[in-house]
């Protein structure tokens, strides 16, 4: 499960270190797990807010949100879209 930040720029490079990369990784997971105690440890550890998670994280070429519904982490996903100031709602109509 590979985790990479999106940039502002599409052509723009990013690297992470490993420690950065792992923790990218972690967020993915917890998102998946459909575990609010792991995903807002992933995120609290990684010293990353949730709206830019919700923004710019990418799990497997998905936002962090779509990943999350993706697996049917209703719990995950309605915890990363609240506190990112997502309409769940709305985004689950748009799919």
């Amino acid at each position: 499960m590979l985790g990479a930040f999106a940039t502002h720029s599409a052509n723009a490079a990013t690297s992470f270190t490993p420690t950065q990369e792992a923790s990218l990784v972690k967020i993915c997971k917890a998102l998946k797990s459909d575990s609010r105690i792991k995903l807002n440890n992933a995120i609290k550890s990684s010293n990353l807010s949730y709206k830019l998670v919700a923004n710019g994280l990418m799990c497997n070429g998905k936002s962090a949100l779509e990943f999350a519904v993706m697996h049917e982490a209703q719990k995950t996903a309605g915890l990363l879209a609240r506190k990112a100031n997502i309409n769940y709602d709305e985004m689950l109509a748009k799919r």
